[in-house]
């Protein structure tokens, strides 16, 4: 599957009321994508209320908007409880 196919699946996770988290796929293409990692913090920060967001997405969102982070996180793939404030 090309790039671009991935984006809407991964916009999917995060607007249906299931909150699927996002495949390794979908995980590695935001983490080389800068536009795309853009464009999922300006929806976090418009959608968070919608409670759609699984908490691993959350995660890796809120991770990249830290004034701090330049690059996502080293702990991308590992399990940790996350909670998601809405």
């Amino acid at each position: 599957m090309n790039p671009k196919q991935l984006e809407d699946p991964i916009f999917e996770a995060v607007s249906d009321a299931i909150g699927r988290e996002w495949t390794i796929e979908e995980k590695q293409l935001i983490q080389n994508d800068s536009e795309l990692r853009s464009r999922l913090k300006e929806w976090l920060n418009n959608s968070l209320s919608d409670t759609c967001w699984h908490p691993d997405n959350y995660k890796i969102v809120r991770d990249l908007s830290a004034p701090s982070n330049f690059s996502l996180p080293m702990n991308l793939f590992e399990d940790e409880e996350t909670h998601i404030p809405f």
